[in-house]
């Protein structure tokens, strides 16, 4: 971590903006290899960026200890971090929400276990891991389950698309407790090191190579009660009518989505610079060429006008959570932000060899990966139904259903 004290808003967002020319370097390698980015994650803690998402009263410097706050910031710092490598900005949207899930008071978390670790994401290095996703044909329909024995829990099951499991020092899972009168739903933390955490390294899809997002199962994994958490309020208070915690997870995914689709572009700029020909032969250069300029034009303005509803909806939610805003409303410029950024990177991601031209074609040069890991994000959850959401908000006043999709 740098040394001299903790870093502002400002300086987090300079320091990003040198890490993404960095992780652009080795991008292309990264893809290739389907190799974890330890090293980009490495430099991530170096340059100090996780301070800001630990709250001031554990040694942070995020503005407050909501779940949200500096959410315009964190959804920046993802999205450059994208720009440059999405598989480290997916791995650090998960660390990112998982150290809020810690840290603000949506989870019954001890304050001597919060401070524990604070003190090892802040000057260790230690990064967490999500395990949320089962096998069956609804969401957040769990089987994996934590039975008390004595002063501890034994989890067993089996949880799908583990981002970050990799290299990271926990991860935290819902899961059916017995120690809930009836059965209901704790969250835990499991230490990767733990005996029974079987790691599957099954994950070979087409994009976001390297994020180690495969199988984890859990066999008689023996988790200590202060790491079993209660949910504060109950499940409402993730699809409660004042839950933000989907909102803000969607909005780490549509970080770093919006990221690929800037680092498509810049690729396909420098292409164009450097080795594109131009379409008319009356020109001599293909920066000077007016298609190449006009699709140029519209994919800038395509991205940025995404960019910002993506801020937009950064602020409204952190609004929501200071009691200054309205959920539906922030719900619907987030559903609003994710159709702009999906179309916006899309586009970008397919229209980048056509203006580029065939020689950008080579694999040495990997520029296919901006689709492939767009795509892989992309399909999370569906937009079709999102949009349906805004349609009967605009129509008829309808609120979206709070969950953690909407």
């Amino acid at each position: 971590m740098i040394v001299g004290g903790l870093i502002g808003r400002d300086a987090a967002l300079e320091r990003v903006a040198s890490l993404r020319r960095e992780f652009t370097e080795t991008a292309a390698e990264l893809d290739r290899t389907g190799t974890f980015p330890t090293l980009n994650l490495k430099r991530l803690y170096d340059e100090g960026l996780s301070e800001i998402l630990v709250p001031k009263f554990l040694g942070g410097s995020a503005s407050d200890s909501g779940t949200t706050a500096d959410l315009d910031i964190l959804s920046e710092i993802i999205t450059e971090i994208g720009a440059g490598e999405s598989s480290t900005a997916q791995i650090w949207g998960v660390h990112t929400v998982v150290s809020r899930l810690i840290f603000s008071n949506l989870l019954d978390v001890p304050r001597d276990v919060k401070e524990k670790l604070a003190y090892e994401v802040l000057n260790e290095g230690a990064r967490f891991s999500n395990s949320s996703a089962e096998g069956g044909k609804r969401r957040r329909a769990f089987e994996t389950s934590a039975v008390r024995r004595g002063d501890a829990f034994v989890v067993n099951g089996v949880k799908l698309f583990n981002t970050g499991s990799e290299g990271a020092k926990y991860t935290i899972a819902p899961v059916i407790s017995d120690d809930i009168d009836g059965g209901g739903l704790v969250y835990v933390l499991i230490p990767m090191s733990a005996s029974g955490v079987i790691s599957h390294n099954d994950w070979d899809n087409m994009g976001q190579r390297g994020t180690a997002s495969g199988t984890l199962t859990f066999n008689d994994v023996i988790v200590p009660e202060c790491f079993h958490f209660s949910i504060n309020g109950g499940p409402e208070a993730f699809s409660g009518p004042s839950s933000i915690f989907g909102l803000f997870f969607q909005t780490a995914i549509n970080a770093s989505i919006l990221g690929i689709g800037f680092g498509a572009f810049e690729s396909m700029c420098e292409h164009v610079r450097q080795w594109a020909r131009p379409n008319l032969s009356t020109i001599d250069r293909a920066v000077e060429d007016p298609l190449n300029q006009w699709h140029a034009g519209r994919l800038s303005s395509q991205l940025a006008g995404a960019r910002a509803l993506q801020r937009e909806a950064s602020l409204q939610i952190w609004d929501v959570e200071r009691a200054s805003g309205r959920r539906p409303d922030a719900s619907v410029q987030m559903m609003r932000a994710k159709f702009a950024i999906n179309e916006a990177v899309l586009e970008a991601c397919g229209q980048l060899h056509r203006l580029a031209g065939g020689r950008a074609t080579s694999n040495k040069y990997r520029l296919d990966r901006f689709w492939r890991n767009a795509r892989t994000l992309t399909v999370h959850d569906s937009i079709d139904v999102k949009l349906q959401q805004i349609g009967a908000f605009e129509l008829e006043g309808t609120h979206p259903v709070p969950s953690m999709i909407s």
